[in-house]
């Protein structure tokens, strides 16, 4: 049974090897999958009022603090070493969220600093000190622009980077209007950046009942977002054992409703 085991252990590593060398050598080309998803992505265009650019029509797009990658990338080590990617997939999975937001909600989004408008970007990898990230979000040559990265994001994702585009809309007219969101926090706390490190993929079990996961202790803006990420995840008997991330959620419906009307976790 051990010689087995050893044989089967050695062929898995002789074909994990022979495969990346294959992949190394040849790249994946993804380009039928791209015509399917780039038609799509137009009809998402014009329905939505959004921008959308997929794979490699993301080259050249300035990047500051993160960098795009040329491989698709997952959160497993064999996606990551196969580079495997279905960009209508990844295009689907985008208008499924869309989905969900009530008719002209992303017309608010054209507004002054940036007056394009949405632009979800899905390149093949997004990089920060060579680890692959899921989503980015950032203001820049007039778009909000949320960046996912192709196989290693969720819908959660989606929504989380949607919310920090609608923090930017929101703010631009009133930059003071989280000033005292830290007054929803336990008296003395304050943000750390230490705990990025404790939960950052998985969706774990609410922190001491302030925070919807570890990595909602980060900032403000990743408090606000993974409490967004939490009304996908957990029913009405959830938020009733949590009154402090309900009170949360309460502020940035209050916040959110004057700039987009009726948002699509109001009813």
């Amino acid at each position: 049974m051990k010689r087995i085991v050893m044989l089967l252990a050695t062929t898995f590593l002789m074909l994990s090897s022979s495969m990346a060398a294959e992949i190394t050598q040849e790249p994946v080309s993804y380009s039928n999958d791209f015509d399917t998803a780039r038609s799509l992505a137009n009809f998402m265009e014009d329905h939505y009022s959004v921008s959308i650019l997929i794979g490699d029509e993301c080259e050249g797009i300035i990047t500051e603090g993160f960098e795009l990658g040329d491989k698709p990338s997952g959160r497993t080590p064999l996606l990551n070493m196969l580079g495997t990617a279905n960009y209508e997939e990844e295009v689907k999975r985008i208008d499924d969220c869309f989905s969900v937001y009530p008719p002209g909600f992303f017309d608010h989004f054209h507004y002054q600093e940036a007056e394009k408008g949405l632009r979800i970007l899905l390149p093949n990898s997004i990089l920060v000190d060579g680890h692959t990230m899921a989503g980015v979000t950032t203001v820049q040559d007039g778009y909000y622009n949320v960046f996912l990265g192709v196989g290693a994001y969720n819908s959660l994702n989606v929504h989380h980077e949607i919310w920090h585009a609608m923090e930017y809309r929101i703010t631009w007219d009133n930059p003071e209007m989280f000033d005292d969101w830290n007054s929803l926090n336990p008296d003395g706390f304050q943000y750390n950046e230490n705990y990025f490190l404790d939960d950052i993929w998985t969706q774990a079990e609410a922190k001491d009942d302030w925070f919807v996961r570890g990595y909602s202790a980060v900032n403000e803006m990743e408090d606000r977002a993974t409490v967004i990420e939490a009304i996908f995840l957990y029913e009405s008997d959830w938020w009733n054992e949590h009154p402090h991330i309900q009170a949360k959620l309460d502020a940035l419906l209050a916040v959110a409703e004057p700039v987009f009307g009726n948002v699509y976790f109001h009813e």
